[in-house]
């Protein structure tokens, strides 16, 4: 996992920002294998996990996401389930999985289509 403010440029790994975090938990997303096969699909490289453009793209909208994880924190308390949709609406990337890691104080969210 990378802790770092630096962007990690592969989609492959578990992104996570310093400033992601919700009362002393660092939130981290990683990308479902559906996902990965759609970013595969619009990347014009062969090494398509490490295709600049296509990260940037999704790592900006997991800025999105983290903003939607966060105002459904403040709004209801609770953090996102299984099965919600954050980002925008019918655009949005569907929650499949969410993990907890007491020893890293890590929520990691598994990002779907």
């Amino acid at each position: 996992m990378n802790y770092s403010s630096e962007p990690t440029y592969s989609v492959l790994e578990t992104i996570h920002f310093s400033a992601w975090v919700i009362k002393e938990w660092k939130i981290a997303f990683v990308f479902s294998e559906r996902q990965l096969a759609e970013i595969k699909k619009l990347s014009r490289l062969s090494n398509w996990y490490e295709d600049p453009v296509e990260a940037d793209t999704y790592i900006e909208r997991l800025s999105i996401c983290f903003h939607s994880v966060e105002e459904v924190y403040s709004t209801l308390g609770i953090l996102p389930q299984v099965g919600d949709r954050l980002f925008n609406g019918e655009t949005g990337m569907i929650v499949q999985d969410r993990s907890f890691d007491g020893n890293l104080k890590t929520i990691t969210f598994t990002l779907s289509v």
